[in-house]
């Protein structure tokens, strides 16, 4: 259909005398950085692997957390979508700091042997995507998180605990106290010793 529009295009500005205009070259769009990872199908209803997805998810939301990212979500998809199991999302005060937190948790994922199927959104760092395939890591300006608001379109995803409980302060139970026990007024709690026998004169 591009084809034939430009041949008609061309065709006509012949007919009138005119040269066709050579077309603009456009920049190719810078490469984003990917893994070289092999597209290959697997079977979804696996426990092991979304339970290392899973695994490899809370991971990301420590590493946000650790680098002072706001709201930070685990969702599980696995009952709303067979297309992967597990979203975080999480809220960056700005570029720098998302991209701070994509590249580490980038870094890490290597570490793990986890490689990333691509990233999307580092140069404006206003929503950067990280694909894992089970699993998919959000980064967000807070502006822009309000804006496509994930967590309400998928609203009915389990929410997971991501926290190492290793490193969750436990607050220890009040202790209520005892009151003591109140003293009759007029009444002495302890025997006080009385007169002794020297002390007592003998009638006169």
């Amino acid at each position: 259909m591009a084809d034939f529009k430009h041949k008609t295009n061309g065709a006509a500005l012949q007919h009138k005398g005119e040269v066709e205009p050579t077309p603009r070259r456009r920049r190719p769009a810078p490469p984003l950085p990917q893994d070289a990872v092999a597209h290959t199908a697997a079977g979804r209803a696996d426990d092991a692997r979304a339970a290392k997805a899973l695994e490899r998810a809370q991971v990301a939301a420590r590493i946000a957390d650790d680098n002072r990212a706001k709201d930070i979500l685990l969702l599980d998809l696995r009952g709303a979508t067979p297309l992967l199991d597990f979203f975080v999302i999480a809220s960056a005060n700005s570029r720098r700091q998302a991209n701070a937190i994509a590249s580490e948790i980038d870094q890490e994922m290597k570490k793990l042997g986890e490689l990333k199927l691509g990233m999307e959104g580092t140069e404006e760092g206003r929503w950067i995507l990280i694909d894992y395939g089970d699993f998919v890591i959000h980064l967000f300006a807070e502006d822009a998180r309000g804006y496509y608001s994930l967590e309400e379109i998928w609203g009915d995803a389990l929410r997971l605990e991501w926290r190492d409980p290793a490193r969750i302060k436990r607050v220890p139970p009040a202790v209520e106290s005892i009151p003591e026990p109140e003293t009759e007024l007029g009444l002495e709690t302890e025997d006080e010793p009385g007169p002794s026998e020297d002390s007592i004169e003998a009638p006169g």
